[in-house]
């Protein structure tokens, strides 16, 4: 008993000596007498509310340094937009086959399965394919674009198709991307009037035929290599795109733009919308990047017939300070040039091209195989063919998650993945580089009054036989404000935001936890030992006294 009392006195001390001592504020009115009830026990209530609510504080700073250590602020300066590569445009007509090159298409197919009848060319569970039949069944080729409902699959009528289609092109594998840009019209078509800082160009040198993900476009500054599965086309394809002009934009306003004149096909010759409408659609996007709207970086632009539709692009600098490359891009939510590169195994790399290049590893694993105009690369991957489109289908259920835009709406409820980000962890936007901010002005396209066509301007003598519509894209301001990323939230800057709460709320430091460790643990050790010391030379002495007087009697 007397052990114990000894030892609760010896805390009460160490405590007393403790707020006697210490430099943090408030601790020393729990020495103090006080008449009032109860006032110490609500100052300490007080200071522990003080002290866990700035200790709360300072742990959410430190999550938040953890997660993300920079900081954006503008820089001062403002680049010339001279300085800003033009982005490319993509041209897509809203029918996805030409019916007078399908049918083309479809009657050498029928000649070929006529001369050939008997050999592996016609399925024997099926008679052979008249030639309004085989157009309907090549019509199937569409849904490689992965933007239809895919209904209607007979696995023995694919199957058909696919042995007629191989036995057309000797044996070997057919391209479905060739052969879906073989059944669009060429862009001289499609774009038809061009006119860049004033001067009439010639469309058809400027603009090249590239099957996407949503049908096969006209793009317009495109410096992507060729993504056909056939070698040769893509040698081609790399010479076309060696021999464009370059075209340099030094400032901005319509006049120093660019406009060109799109005048759709006749109505008959349309097969299968992409939508439900006859608009065309314009896509603003990188120059190496593939041309479909993967992230929500950049948009897509409905141009209606007989509209007038002008495109302000208003580019966006961003850099990124050699501080920022210590920090892991995990952290920084970003990747260098070179980082990218790494990570995708090739020369360019972009959120886009990284979503791609995981879109295509996602079909490989579902179905072994890649849709060749949904690819976008010239990758050496196995293509599918027509007995891989049932798979297809189911891929693009998963991937989708059933909902055609992911990138602007959330996925029903119930899917596998929530976005193509989710998807694709690994994939982040780059460090340095520009964005384009677009927006778009519509005015209507007044008609011909005659027969002859339209008087004077870009469109003199152009009629409105077939719909005509007219694009205007120029660089929106003279100047574009540059973003810098830099590494202004170092750990000292931390440390000067944890300084100042705790000394403000009760001049709390670092020596502060020092204090206090050490009473804790130095202190609170010198006392029990000397009170072990103590009680052992007592219970020695009295040892030693009473043998004493034992030996005494």
């Amino acid at each position: 008993m007397y052990q114990l009392s000894e030892v609760e006195s010896n805390y009460r001390r160490l405590f007393k000596d403790f707020l006697r001592n210490s430099y943090i504020s408030g601790l020393k009115p729990l020495l103090l007498h006080s008449p009032v009830q109860y006032a110490k026990a609500l100052w300490l209530a007080f200071l522990a509310v003080i002290v866990v609510w700035t200790h709360i504080v300072v742990v959410n700073l430190t999550l938040e340094y953890i997660d993300q250590p920079t900081e954006i602020h503008m820089a001062p300066n403002l680049v010339h937009v001279s300085n800003s590569p033009f982005p490319a445009v993509s041209v897509c007509r809203s029918n996805m086959i030409n019916r007078g090159l399908m049918n083309n298409y479809a009657f050498k197919i029928y000649q070929h399965q006529t001369q050939y009848e008997g050999t592996f060319a016609n399925d024997s569970r099926y008679p052979p394919l008249d030639l309004e039949r085989l157009t309907d069944r090549l019509m199937l080729l569409t849904n490689f674009f992965l933007n239809t409902d895919g209904k209607h699959l007979d696995i023995d009528e694919l199957g058909q198709l696919h042995n007629l289609l191989t036995s057309y092109y000797n044996g070997s594998v057919y391209s479905v991307h060739d052969i879906l840009r073989e059944l669009t019209p060429d862009c001289g078509d499609l774009v038809v009037r061009g006119i860049i800082y004033g001067m009439p160009v010639n469309t058809s040198q400027l603009f090249l035929k590239r099957a996407t993900s949503s049908g096969t476009c006209c793009i317009f500054n495109y410096r992507r290599p060729s993504y056909s599965q056939s070698p040769g086309q893509r040698e081609l394809d790399d010479a076309e795109m060696a021999a464009l002009p370059q075209v340099v934009f030094e400032s901005n306003s319509i006049l120093n733009g660019i406009q060109f004149v799109l005048q759709d096909t006749h109505q008959d010759d349309y097969t299968l919308s992409f939508l439900t409408n006859t608009a065309f659609r314009l896509q603003i996007f990188p120059q190496e990047d593939y041309a479909t709207v993967q992230s929500n970086k950049h948009g897509e632009i409905l141009v209606d017939h007989n509209t007038i539709v002008e495109v302000p692009i208003q580019p966006k600098f961003f850099d990124s300070s050699a501080a920022v490359r210590g920090v892991t891009p995990k952290v920084r939510r970003c990747y260098f040039p070179e980082e990218g590169r790494k990570l995708l195994n090739q020369s360019y790399y972009s959120l886009d091209e990284c979503i791609l290049l995981c879109r295509i590893n996602s079909m490989l694993q579902h179905c072994g195989c890649a849709s060749s105009p949904m690819a976008g690369t010239a990758l050496n991957v196995s293509y599918c063919t027509l007995l891989d489109l049932p798979c297809l289908m189911k891929w693009r259920g998963i991937w989708n998650g059933f909902n055609e835009y992911p990138y602007v709406e959330q996925y029903e409820e119930g899917a596998e993945d929530a976005s193509s980000m989710s998807q694709c962890p690994l994939c982040l936007p780059n460090c340095d580089g520009v964005n384009f901010e677009i927006t778009s002005n519509v005015a209507p396209l007044r008609k011909a009054f005659n027969a002859t066509g339209y008087a004077h301007g870009l469109l003199k003598s152009l009629n409105n036989d077939r719909p005509l519509s007219i694009i205007k894209l120029f660089f929106k301001l003279r100047f574009a404000q540059s973003t810098q990323m830099a590494m202004v939230g170092d750990w000292v800057v931390l440390l000067n935001r944890f300084g100042g709460i705790l000394s403000l709320m009760y001049g709390f430091s670092i020596i502060s936890y020092i204090e206090i460790f050490y009473y804790l643990t130095g202190k609170w050790f010198v006392l029990y030992y000397r009170e072990c010391h103590k009680q052992k030379n007592d219970s020695n002495k009295t040892e030693l006294d009473s043998s004493s007087l034992h030996w005494n009697e």
